[in-house]
């Protein structure tokens, strides 16, 4: 075996994103887990429940059929991969697999954890995995993190070996995506509907689902990790769509987290007693998806205008308080390859330009904006009136999750505000190849783009690899690929006797971890 390749134990990868400069939020961490631990105020009682205040009802609790940061959030409580990413540095470390090698360019072996079992029982064998990763490439919308994989090998009942088509690079934060977790390959076989009954390997096990109103679940006791084995018995995550309602309710104790703090209550919550508010900056991207399929923006034109008409300075101020940061850019600061070539400001005067170049009249442009929650709708309010100035009237749709979700998945819509937040600048810039559209088929597709998406997927050299990040940037940019509005500042609040809370830089919490103290 050829020295360089072989890779054992820990995962710290080059590839990865500077842990500092993205590290996730920590309250009173510990090396460890304390079992048992959780009096309530110094009552004497024990506390066993989190309750957990959401804006979004995930869409669905299975690991393929959709790719929302809630469904993502639901999947890491009831599954696992053979890696995952740590939310306080953003690398890739072991998950089920114990260890592994890099044997060449493509072929990795991995040896998987032993006496793991499934919460229906099964253990969890090399099958599983090969099964697994071969269910999720059957989904059109899994092909940027299962497409690099060409064959699933399974040595023994507890070594995989995985062969890519090509070098990738990228294949270990690829396994830690929520469509590579891994399922029971019984489970699969048989028809199973994974979002009605999610069965992993994960530290949480559902126990209902009343849509609209609450996901409960419990922990599960024959978690194979010790040191993030839960102490919290009961999760229980209450849908309150309302910004103030879910500010009331961690006030009131009928909550005892918040997942996503309304901007205008977080300097209430902030003077709160008996509540911690935790900021993290974010490489979460709030941008305007515009269908570039059908209809008028199909023209760069006409998005670039879009895109120099909005001011994200109002935006910011009037829309989250002050609480985020102006995106000017396509692709999110923050990592090591972000750069502004050929990035927006807000220039009236230079969308006027734009709109003259498109050739038509502004005033019949179909510019109706899909938003799931009031902050989305906050934001469009204020788009409505920076695009009136340039003459295109816009017309705002709030709309539930779901419906949100539906709409998205097709090349009709006009357009929505949605986010994107990988862990590492080569996911992000991998939506902008045409095997996306099976989440996004009103996006922007060209052959040059597909091209240098397609050389940064097999090159394995770091100063290339970024230079082709940063080329694709500019070349999104220039096209103008969906329109930058900010960054978030992610804001959670919970209870002061909640300890061990982490919160990543993408968007995720880790649930698992916590412990009432």
């Amino acid at each position: 075996m050829n020295g360089k390749f072989k890779r054992i134990g820990s995962l710290v990868l080059a590839l990865g994103i500077t842990a500092g400069l993205l590290a996730g939020c920590g309250s009173s961490s510990t090396s460890g887990n304390p079992a048992g631990s959780g009096s309530a105020g110094g009552t004497g009682s024990v506390k066993d429940t989190l309750t957990v205040a959401l804006t979004d009802e995930p869409d669905y609790l299975s690991t393929c059929d959709t790719d929302s940061l809630m469904g993502a959030q639901m999947n890491l409580l009831t599954y696992n991969g053979l890696t995952r990413i740590d939310m306080e540095t953003l690398q890739p470390v072991l998950d089920l697999a114990d260890n592994y090698t890099q044997d060449s360019d493509t072929e990795w072996t991995f040896s998987l954890k032993k006496g793991v079992t499934f919460q229906n029982g099964d253990p969890f064998t090399a099958d599983d995995v090969k099964a697994s990763i071969e269910y999720a490439q059957t989904f059109d919308r899994t092909a940027t993190y299962t497409g690099s994989i060409a064959e699933v090998q399974v040595v023994d009942e507890n070594t995989v070996k995985i062969v890519t088509a090509e070098p990738a690079p990228n294949l270990l934060y690829d396994l830690a995506y929520h469509f590579n977790y891994i399922l029971p390959h019984s489970l699969i076989e048989s028809g199973n509907d994974f979002s009605a009954n999610p069965v992993g390997t994960g530290a949480y096990k559902l126990v209902s689902w009343d849509k609209g109103n609450t996901i409960t679940f419990e922990a599960n006791a024959d978690y194979f990790d010790a040191d993030r084995t839960p102490s919290i018995k009961n999760l229980v995550f209450s849908i309150i769509p309302e910004g103030t309602t879910r500010t009331m309710a961690l006030e009131s104790g009928d909550v005892d987290f918040v997942y996503s703090v309304a901007s205008s209550d977080i300097d209430r919550l902030k003077s709160a007693e008996g509540i911690d508010v935790k900021e993290i900056v974010s490489v979460e991207n709030f941008f305007l998806y515009l269908n570039a399929v059908n209809g008028d923006f199909t023209d760069s034109n006409l998005r670039l205008a879009v895109a120099y008409a909005i001011n994200r300075d109002d935006i910011v101020a009037g829309a989250l308080n002050g609480y985020g940061t102006p995106s000017y850019s396509t692709v999110s600061m923050g990592y090591p390859e972000s750069v502004n070539t050929n990035s927006y400001s807000y220039n009236l005067d230079k969308a006027k330009e734009y709109l003259a170049a498109w050739g038509g009249d502004p005033s019949k442009v179909k510019l109706e904006i899909i938003c799931s929650n009031d902050t989305k709708t906050a934001i469009a309010t204020i788009m409505q009136a920076e695009l009136a100035e340039i003459g295109i009237n816009v017309v705002i749709d709030s709309t539930d999750s779901a419906t949100y979700q539906t709409a998205m998945a097709t090349d009709t819509l006009s357009a929505a505000i949605v986010s994107w937040s990988p862990a590492n600048a080569a996911t992000y810039v991998s939506r902008f190849h045409s095997d996306r559209h099976g989440n996004t088929p009103a996006s922007v597709s060209t052959d040059e783009m597909d091209g240098l998406v397609d050389k940064l997927r097999v090159e394995m050299d770091p100063d290339s690899r970024t230079q082709l990040i940063q080329e694709i940037t500019a070349e999104a940019n220039a096209g103008c690929w969906f329109v930058p509005i900010y960054q978030v500042n992610y804001s959670r609040a919970h209870s002061d006797k909640l300890h061990s809370v982490v919160c990543s830089a993408t968007g995720y919490v880790d649930f698992s971890t916590m412990y009432w103290g």
